[in-house]
């Protein structure tokens, strides 16, 4: 396989947030200038609106949260020109760990050295996360960045991987997916006729019922060894 289509969060990069916790919402609140609502109160209106964009959607399309972010700002009398810096914030706010895996970096690098086309294709918010991807020094690795924001659907949806098809002019049949969760990269890459690595970390969702991968990695040294034979033998 040629094309490689990496997860993100617990694929490339070990992330924990914290958006449940009181004083995550008071430093949100701290930001939100003229907010007179306690942290509690705030977290209950952004989940609200929250709810309210995916209540619009189908199954498996994704919200934009700068669309939640503009809206919270203007309930709170702010202008909604600030959105993609509060939402920058607000993420920073919530962040207890992002860095890349160690190997990860080697990993994409000796990929590309060795031809292969590298790209992303991840749930996440782009608001944050493209910043996310430079601060962990990974964007100069990938081909193409694809986010399931950007795209107004979410993996395991075929729509989210077509997308990706779509805009990297890419076969599924000359592509690897790469993540971490057995329903959402696994059951959505076999979806659409690709294969796909499974790498188990501390982010994997655990299922009762969920498809077999093609194959497993047991570390990401592991998964250089595994990609690099996809290459050679593609």
């Amino acid at each position: 396989m040629k094309n490689l289509l990496f997860d993100l969060y617990g694929t490339l990069i070990d992330v924990r947030t914290d958006e449940e916790s009181g004083a995550f919402w008071q430093e949100v609140s701290k930001l939100l200038l003229h907010m007179k609502e306690r942290g509690g109160e705030l977290k209950e209106r952004y989940a609200s609106l929250c709810f309210l964009q995916k209540e619009k959607l189908p199954p498996l399309a994704e919200i934009d949260l700068l669309a939640v972010f503009r809206a919270l700002l203007r309930e709170c009398g702010l202008p909604d020109s600030r959105a993609e810096e509060f939402a920058v914030q607000f993420r920073k706010l919530s962040l207890r760990r992002c860095r890349p895996f160690r190997g990860a970096k080697k990993l994409l690098a000796e990929l590309r050295a060795r031809g292969a086309g590298v790209y992303l294709l991840s749930n996440a918010q782009a608001c944050f996360t493209r910043a996310e991807i430079s601060a962990c020094g990974l964007t100069p690795y990938f081909n193409g960045v694809l986010l399931s924001s950007e795209a107004g659907w979410k993996k395991p949806s075929p729509q989210f991987f077509e997308a990706a098809f779509s805009r990297f002019s890419l076969a599924p049949e000359h592509c690897l997916y790469v993540g971490n969760d057995l329903r959402d990269d696994v059951g959505g890459a076999h979806g659409v006729g690709m294969k796909c690595v499974y790498i188990h970390t501390k982010q994997s969702g655990k299922y009762d019922d969920a498809p077999e991968p093609d194959l497993i990695a047991e570390n990401h040294k592991n998964l250089l060894q595994i990609l690099t034979k996809e290459c050679v033998d593609a």
